[in-house]
């Protein structure tokens, strides 16, 4: 786990798959990531431009993504990811 974490770099882009959107924001499941684990984070600003009242606006369980890395925090396993960076303006 550890090293799958300490793999990602900020600004890398990742891909993987929409597991809980939430208000608070989006849990990915990252390709190459155990199963069971869920360690990518879209936070609600970060998942587009536009201005949205819930997440599942954009977002929904199942869906395949690509994010851009912000963080990768091997203290809290968790890796908080960005979709903005992947839309134009």
């Amino acid at each position: 786990m550890r090293s799958f974490l300490l793999a990602k770099e900020p600004g890398q882009i990742v891909a993987g798959t929409v597991a809980e959107v939430h208000h608070f924001g989006v849990l990915v499941h990252l390709d190459g990531e155990l199963d069971g684990l869920c360690t990518g984070f879209i936070r609600v600003p970060d998942l587009t431009w536009s201005r949205i009242d819930h997440p599942s606006e954009v977002a929904e369980a199942g869906r395949r993504i690509t994010a851009e890395v912000i963080t990768a925090e091997t203290r809290s396993g968790q890796v908080t990811l960005s979709m903005k960076g992947r839309l134009p303006h």
